[in-house]
């Protein structure tokens, strides 16, 4: 028991040495505290709400995903066909750039 009042007086004289370095008073800093805690419990609220919003675009993306890779394999298809194509032209090019020289 004696050690109790002993560490809740270590405790108050802390506390007070804590607000005189401040030089706040008990009430100002009781005020300042729920400010911030009710800052803290906001940007907690505003981060879940982020998180959540972020959780569900990622699963529209996955969503999307297998379009894209559809949209991809015809554009790399189109882009071989167009290389097929353009081939015997660049040699053509090739061979009258060759003896230009």
């Amino acid at each position: 028991m004696k050690t109790g009042f002993k560490w809740l007086g270590a405790v108050t004289f802390i506390f007070g040495a804590y607000l005189y370095s401040r030089q706040e008073t008990p009430v100002a800093f009781a005020k300042r505290l729920k400010e911030t805690f009710e800052e803290k419990k906001q940007a907690y609220t505003d981060l879940k709400t982020a998180y959540h919003d972020f959780k569900l675009a990622l699963d529209r993306l996955k969503q999307q995903v297998p379009e894209l890779e559809k949209a991809l394999t015809a554009l790399q298809r189109e882009i071989e066909e167009a290389q097929f194509q353009i081939q015997p032209r660049i040699e053509e090019i090739n061979k009258f750039s060759s003896k230009m020289k």
